[in-house]
Formats: C-alpha cells, sequence, structure tokens
C-alpha cells in the first residue's frame, strides 16, 4: 500500500525516497507471524478502499518472493520499478523465476539492521530528520513536518487523514439502541498500551454521539502474558501515542509504568466499580493517573484515592473481588478477541465488525452508521 502513494508524495513536496528492502518484521517483534500475516492483508486492503489503491487479491507464491527479491538487486531503485516489481510479485506475474540466493539474503538482512540501528523495528516505515513514520495512517503526520520544513509545493490540507473519526448527523439515533441484536461497543484495553489510552477515549466519544452503550473489557498486557517488547517498540509506541494525543487533543505527559502490581490493583478493584456503575469513569481515572499525572498504581494509597474519587470503598471491593476473581474474566477476555483473530490492545467490536487498533474506530463507526 506504502509504495503506490510515495509517487504521489514525491509530486506534492520537495523530497525523494530512498529504498531500502528488509523482512516482513524484526524477528521477535511479531507475536503470532501467521496471525499478523492474515490480519495485515485484511488491514491493507481496508486502506485500499480509503485511498483507492490496488487491492491484494491473492497471496505471492514463495516463487515469486524470491524472484521479486532478486531483481530487486538487478533493477535500479526508482518508484516506479519498486512498484511494477510489488505487483509482479503479489500477483505472480513473472515469466522465469530465480531461486534464494545468499547474497539476496544478506542484502535484506543487512537494511533489517540499519532499519533497528536507527531505532525501528517495522517495514513500510519511513524516516526523515529523527522521526519515524509507519504505513498510510502517519503520513498525515509526515506530511504536517515536511510543511513545517518549507518542503512543500502547494498550501493543501494533508490528505492522508480518512482514519479520523466523522461524528456523522444521525436524524433517529433512538433506532439504533432500541435494536436488540448486541447493540453495544466493546473495548478491550489494556492499561499499559497508549493506544488503549487514546482508544478509550476516542471510543466514548462515539459512544456518546451516536447514543451507543459502551462496555470495557480489560486484558493484560502483553509483557504479562509472557511477550517480550523490544527497546524500539516500547520507545516509538510512546512517541507515536503522543503524537496522535497531540493531534486529538488528549493530555499526554508520558507514562507512569503500571506493569506487574499496578495492574492487579486496577483488575481487583474494576469488577466492583462496574457493579456501582463507574467502570468507564473509574478506568478513565486509572488512564489519567499513568499518563497525565504519573501517579504510581502500585502504592495502595493511590489505588484508594481513584475509589474515594468513585465514592466506593476499597476493601468492599476488594471482598467483591474474592467472588469475582479478576483473573477469569480476563482470560475470558482475552479467549474472545482471540477467537476474533486477533491478539493485542486496543481492539474494538461493534455487532459482527471488530478492529485492532484505535485509528481503525473508523470501522466501528462506520458499522454503527450503517446500522
Amino acid at each position: 500500500m506504502l509504495i503506490q502513494v510515495l509517487p504521489e508524495l514525491e509530486q506534492r513536496f520537495n523530497i525523494q525516497f530512498k529504498l531500502f528492502l528488509v523482512y516482513e518484521s524484526v524477528p521477535g517483534v511479531t507475536i503470532d507471524p501467521k496471525l499478523m500475516h492474515s490480519w495485515a492483508i485484511k488491514d491493507a486492503n481496508f486502506v485500499a478502499e480509503q485511498y483507492q489503491l490496488k487491492k491484494i487479491t491473492q497471496q505471492p507464491t514463495e516463487e515469486s518472493l524470491f524472484t521479486g527479491q532478486q531483481m530487486w538487486q538487478l533493477r535500479p531503485k526508482t518508484l516506479a520499478n519498486a512498484w511494477q516489481l510489488f505487483q509482479q510479485t503479489w500477483f505472480n506475474e513473472f515469466d522465469d523465476y530465480y531461486r534464494a540466493s545468499t547474497p539476496v539474503i544478506n542484502y535484506q538482512i543487512k537494511n533489517l539492521l540499519q532499519l533497528v540501528k536507527k531505532g525501528h523495528y517495522l517495514p513500510a516505515s519511513i524516516f526523515i530528520a529523527g522521526q519515524w513514520f509507519v504505513g498510510i495512517d502517519r503520513l498525515e503526520h509526515l506530511e504536517k513536518r515536511l510543511r513545517t520544513f518549507g518542503l512543500a509545493k502547494d498550501d493543501s490540507e494533508p490528505f492522508y487523514q480518512k482514519n479520523r473519526l466523522m461524528f456523522a448527523e444521525i436524524i433517529d439515533k433512538k433506532n439504533i439502541v432500541d435494536q436488540k441484536n448486541n447493540n453495544t461497543i466493546e473495548a478491550f484495553i489494556s492499561l499499559r498500551s497508549p493506544y488503549s489510552y487514546i482508544g478509550l477515549l476516542q471510543a466514548e466519544k462515539l459512544s456518546k454521539h451516536y447514543q451507543v452503550p459502551l462496555k470495557i473489557k480489560l486484558l493484560l498486557p502483553l509483557v504479562m502474558r509472557g511477550v517480550t517488547i523490544t527497546e524500539n517498540k516500547a520507545r516509538y509506541v510512546v512517541f507515536d501515542a503522543s503524537r496522535e494525543a497531540k493531534k486529538l487533543n488528549i493530555p499526554f505527559t508520558g507514562i507512569a509504568d503500571p506493569l506487574g502490581q499496578g495492574i492487579i490493583n486496577v483488575f481487583q478493584i474494576f469488577s466492583f466499580a462496574e457493579q456501582q456503575g463507574e467502570a468507564l469513569a473509574f478506568i478513565k481515572s486509572a488512564f489519567n493517573a499513568i499518563y497525565v499525572e504519573g501517579l504510581d498504581l502500585s502504592q495502595v494509597p493511590v489505588i484508594k484515592s481513584l475509589c474515594e474519587k468513585h465514592n466506593f470503598s476499597y476493601e468492599a471491593a476488594l471482598k467483591y473481588n474474592n467472588e469475582h476473581d479478576w483473573q477469569q474474566w480476563s482470560d475470558c477476555n482475552q479467549s474472545t478477541i482471540n477467537s476474533l483473530g486477533l491478539w493485542g490492545a486496543p481492539c474494538f467490536r461493534f455487532k459482527n465488525v471488530a478492529c485492532w487498533g484505535q485509528d481503525r474506530l473508523v470501522q466501528i463507526e462506520q458499522t454503527i452508521i450503517a446500522s
């Protein structure tokens, strides 16, 4: 998808792209490569619909991949050649095929190491003046940055911002909530995920605007499920979330990591907060403590103050947790998103549509409008 739009960017800005061929991802970054690959194709086609790009209709064969990688070495690294080669590879259009070769593999490893050295971990990423921009979704930020450098050839508005929510005017909102078939936005979120923080606040806006109930489903952070997060990924996620928050006028000053006891403390209270009708307000306070106030949720006085803020007893919440063990319902929440072909936070579901990522809430909004 990205290779299709780079020529258009070169036309509107005084820039030139230098291309480096790398593997699909840095080893150890992807939790479930097979699941991730399946999701990525669906997501790429969603992006293709948004921007009228050529869709992926089939998988490239192993022969095509090897041949495409080999041909990359032989051709000049121009955008035109790159797009032609991507089409030949993904649509299996080669007349002759090459086998995998050590020089080609070494070439990709060299580029992958350069990617990691510069501080990133994903392909389809653009690096300029010390900042990374991943995929088409972050080209809006790239366009703004290029304008600040005086590189724009005109004064047009950023084009790549179709993942923004519309908040369309619906005449008969009551009709949405009167229907009985799963008319609830479910937000599967992790307290350690800044994208969950941003996504929940956006989901709340959707809930209020379209008068659709919002239900919170807490997930354990990946690290507490035995997944290792690379330093590059951890650093980029915080940086990227901060600029997304700024774009949406959401307060974000950093992260007071709640990993471990901080997560457990919140989970032990959540069921009671939900029973008291304070689930959303309580989790928003927890997010605010983590990403704005810099409070340590592993400290009992901090958790007690959150309970007091929402007018319920910390002791009563712990007692309630003994009968509604958080480990059971959090495992159930994880099993639910796994059954949807997803794996991490944030995920959102409305009716039969589920998406991963706060910048895919537009899919939820489109489903609400269609209903």
